[in-house]
């Protein structure tokens, strides 16, 4: 299987499990780009897509509105928010997100000024969700929209990773955006702290998503940025789970081949709040002042589990 983005067909093969699915992680040997053994086509991928994504068992199930209104969705919407009014102007822009999911950051967008926002999101049940708020929502993808320079800014929060051909798809962000137009977003890191030091099997499997295509570390992805035509490029991670409770599980969970499964479900699936190691716990000031001690810390590594870029056309 080529690299997406040097064409190579040299790799190895770095991790045989995704979550719960058998299947090979593969990284170039080339360029270092990590990304899955695809076994499905193009198409297959995008009908998945429309009608599937939301409705996978490897993650909790949700409807649009529980989406919406869940405590970790808020967050995001919040974080995101933060940084790109940080780094950009809001106030009357055109916008578009790609991948606006039941459109939260969209309302965020609005609130802070934008004149025009617009999403792009292919789950067809998410989408008529959105849409209903009052946002223009694009069903298809960006590659196929023939946009040019449309927008002042496009966003794309944890959705690189889903595009079956990313060079494709980074180009025609390109050409959507105006000229001095900027492109902001996350994605999950593979120089995550948790990978880079950790020898531990279930951090691997939740690490690595079945349904995340590509796996991004701040080199590869400002391979793609500058091979895209963006500039000005800059970097910089972010703890978006809860760090302590990730690092103590690291340290002092006991695991073996016959609970991996049992403790990742438990990580993706918590039963109470109280243990969701994907949210900070705010009401406890250690732990929140702990948590921003060590995000500031691996940051300065580029090492967080979330990895953030602004780049400019």
């Amino acid at each position: 299987m080529a690299c997406n983005y040097c064409g190579a067909d040299e790799y190895e093969i770095i991790q045989k499990y995704t979550r719960f699915e058998k299947n090979n992680v593969l990284q170039c040997k080339n360029c270092g780009l990590v990304y899955l053994e695809l076994k499905q086509g193009k198409n297959d991928i995008e009908s998945f897509y429309k009608t599937d994504y939301r409705k996978d068992t490897s993650m909790p199930v949700q409807s649009p509105q529980e989406h919406f209104k869940d405590n970790v969705t808020r967050l995001d919407a919040e974080n995101r928010i933060t940084f790109i009014s940080r780094n950009e102007d809001i106030k009357n822009k055109s916008i578009l997100e790609i991948g606006s999911g039941s459109g939260s950051l969209l309302v965020k967008l609005k609130e802070y000024g934008a004149t025009t926002v617009e999403g792009i999101e292919l789950g067809l049940d998410y989408s008529n969700y959105s849409s209903k708020l009052g946002f223009n929502i694009h069903t298809k993808p960006i590659e196929t929209l023939n946009f040019k320079e449309k927008y002042d800014i496009i966003v794309s929060f944890h959705t690189l990773e889903h595009l079956y051909d990313p060079m494709t798809g980074v180009n025609a962000i390109n050409k959507a955006l105006k000229k001095g137009g900027c492109f902001l977003g996350e994605v999950p890191n593979q120089h995550d702290w948790r990978i880079q030091i950790f020898n531990n099997e279930i951090i691997k499997r939740l690490h690595y998503d079945p349904n995340h295509y590509y796996y991004y570390s701040p080199k590869t992805l400002t391979n793609y940025l500058t091979t895209c035509g963006f500039h000005n490029i800059k970097l910089e991670t972010v703890e978006r789970y809860n760090s302590i409770r990730q690092l103590r599980s690291v340290l002092c969970t006991q695991t073996n081949k016959e609970n991996i499964d049992t403790v990742l479900k438990n990580h993706i699936f918590p039963k109470d709040e109280k243990d969701d190691t994907r949210l900070p716990n705010i009401n406890d000031k250690i732990e929140t002042k702990f948590n921003r001690i060590f995000g500031n810390a691996v940051n300065s590594e580029m090492m967080g589990n979330c990895l953030r870029w602004v780049a400019c056309k």
